[in-house]
């Protein structure tokens, strides 16, 4: 039985034919010239401006010397702030200070240059002039979502990359509609047919890849149509389903595979199915490409009517494959208000994300009530189907800015940066609260892109942004750096700063142990231990003597920290030292930190006699390492 899979039924409003924005744009009459007017000789006599607090009303002296004269401050009873006056006066300052500083009433407290100001200079993105734009996130004509999801502050960092590919898993792509056609393509495939789809040519015959497309990679300022969020980004056209928005798993499975292999960096699934368990062919496929380091994106699907729209209790897929791993970046859908809408499924599980999905404006060649051509149209749909492209959009951003990111990083960096909306959907989902069934929020790509995304490898040591913790990263894992170990091992150090999401993939170990040599003990427990290569060694009271040990030296931390760490065997005498019990007259001889059994004839071999032999319990005995025997015949 094949498994059918369906678009996530959008919303389609009516199609907008481009003739619409025509005139609507139009552009204005330019501003008239200011009439030139003649100066006469005294404008160009230099004035310098001051400022001065008088110690009176009495403005006489102020007079003699200034021009231009004006009260200030008053709107304000402080006296500090009484009798402040700004001017302009031909003379230098020096000039001005002797005239009006003095002790009469009428003179000043001080005269200072009233110094220019200036706003500081700020970073002024490139806005596109393609109709369709607004930069007002609440204008649902237009294109709301490229603001509330700060894709606009986003450019400033990067505006996209040709060199990132983002294959569009749907029904095709219509590569001749005008907002699409100067976008960069590669060759893609068409898995109904199993042949390429190659030149710039049609290959949707349903209109709702062109509509996931022309959010992610529309042309950007050409004065057409709509604005991609990508101003620059190469698409891969991928045919999984039918004329009718349907398919199999295996057509999924296929298309996901093909993009992996043939250079595809993202995958966007704007497509979803119900009704059937995990497919295995599916879970495999997206594996495949989440090994190959592909960035898979999925829509979390409008099936409120059917399933009740949770996913945690009827899953859908492939936003649900994620074999436990978090392969897929699941995303529901949420309104200029950042509400979740009625049809929008939710979960804990599945769900990573929101992103705008309302009444979102692209490009579309067919007609979905008549099924018939509408070349160069656009049209407003409504579905995760249209949250996800900004999803994969997004993604497309954060890898042309860090190109070396993994997809799990690309992952863990767009879940992280997310706004969290919960305190807004009270009653969204199924009549109760989202809180933590809409992923960490909806998302900031501006807040994204703002910090580098770092590589952390053993050995990196690093800090957790928005707060004080460090980690060690030891053997795959992460290890929490006490403030004891941090001074001691770390003092110096210059920890790498990531988002705690980006520590995820290390599972957590025990606490950074201190330095080799260290002496510790709990709060709770008069045991000391020694630390040795990761290991605490108890120390028994004999030994310590015997080491020379000092109380003072004796750390004290906390439980959970010294119990984190693995407990090995008593701490050996000194080196070179002879060890036996009372009862047992074997002989050790401790060399590397280990007891080595030796006979008598090596015991005098080697000029031993002359060392005293300690005696310790055999008790002890039993806990002290032991190693191969020292013997001669």
């Amino acid at each position: 039985m094949f498994l059918k899979y369906k678009i996530c039924r959008n919303t389609i409003l009516p199609i907008i034919a481009a003739i619409l924005f025509m005139g609507v744009f139009g552009a204005g009459k330019p501003f008239a010239s200011a009439a030139a007017q003649t100066e006469s000789p005294s404008a160009f006599a230099v004035n310098f401006s001051y400022i001065t607090k008088l110690n009176s009303a009495d403005t006489s002296l102020l007079r003699e010397v200034a021009v231009n004269i004006n009260k200030e401050f008053e709107f304000s009873s402080a006296a500090q702030f009484k009798n402040i006056y700004t001017f302009q006066s031909s003379l230098p300052a020096n000039a001005v200070r002797q005239k009006l500083v003095g002790q009469s009433p009428a003179s000043a407290a001080y005269v200072e240059y009233n110094q220019a100001v200036q706003a500081e200079q700020l970073t002024v993105t490139q806005l596109p002039n393609d109709p369709g734009f607004s930069t007002n996130e609440f204008n649902i004509d237009k294109q709301w979502g490229l603001a509330k999801a700060k894709f606009i502050e986003g450019w400033d960092k990067t505006k996209g990359n040709t060199a990132t590919v983002v294959a569009v898993i749907d029904t095709g792509i219509d590569r001749t509609h005008e907002d699409i056609r100067a976008t960069r393509f590669i060759d893609g495939y068409n898995v109904m047919t199993g042949k390429k789809i190659i030149n710039y040519t049609n290959s949707d015959d349903n209109g709702h890849g062109t509509l996931v497309s022309g959010v992610i990679g529309a042309v950007t300022n050409n004065a057409t149509g709509i604005s991609g969020a990508n101003w620059s980004v190469t698409l891969m056209p991928i045919k999984a389903l039918n004329t009718s928005g349907s398919g199999s798993a295996s057509n999924l499975s296929e298309g996901i595979v093909w993009a992996a292999d043939n250079g595809a960096n993202i995958i966007n699934l704007s497509l979803g199915g119900i009704g059937f368990s995990h497919d295995t062919t599916l879970a495999n496929a997206i594996t495949y490409a989440f090994d190959k380091n592909v960035v898979v994106v999925a829509a979390a699907g409008n099936d409120v009517a059917i399933t009740g729209g949770n996913l945690d209790i009827e899953p859908v897929f492939p936003i649900c494959n994620d074999n436990g791993k978090n392969m897929v970046i699941g995303v529901t859908a949420t309104d200029v208000n950042d509400l979740k809408p009625s049809f929008a499924n939710y979960g804990k599980a599945c769900v990573d994300v929101a992103a705008p999905g309302r009444r979102i404006l692209s490009t579309i060649n067919h007609d979905p009530a008549t099924g018939l051509d509408a070349p160069d149209s656009y049209a407003y749909a409504s579905g995760t189907s249209l949250a996800t492209p900004y999803v994969s959009a997004q993604a497309a951003l954060l890898k042309s800015l860090f190109p070396l990111a993994s997809n799990r990083q690309i992952r863990d960096r767009i879940i992280s940066t997310a706004d969290n909306i919960d305190n807004l959907n009270l009653y969204q989902c199924g009549g109760k609260s989202c809180k933590g069934l809409m992923g960490s929020g909806r998302i900031n790509v501006a807040k994204s892109l703002q910090d580098a995304i770092i590589s952390i490898t053993d050995g990196d040591i690093v800090q957790v942004i928005g707060t004080s913790d460090w980690y060690y990263i030891n053997g795959g894992k992460r290890q929490l750096i006490s403030a004891f170990v941090r001074n001691q091992r770390y003092s110096t150090a210059v920890p790498k700063q990531v988002f705690m999401s980006e520590l995820e993939r290390f599972p957590e170990g025990s606490y950074a142990e201190p330095s080799d040599g260290t002496l510790i003990k709990t709060p709770d427990s008069g045991t000391v231990y020694y630390m040795n290569k990761g290991l605490r060694l108890p120390v028994t009271y004999q030994i310590f003597l015997m080491r020379n040990f000092d109380f003072k030296n004796v750390y004290t931390l906390s439980s959970s920290e010294v119990n984190s760490w693995v407990a090995g065997s008593f701490l050996t005498p000194p080196e070179g030292t002879l060890v036996r019990t009372g009862k047992n007259p074997t002989v050790y001889w401790v060399v590397g930190e280990v007891l080595h059994p030796i006979n008598f004839k090596f015991y005098q071999d080697r000029g031993l006699s002359i060392f005293p032999v300690v005696y310790i319990s055999d008790n002890d005995l039993t806990k002290l390492p032991t190693g191969a025997s020292y013997v001669l015949d």
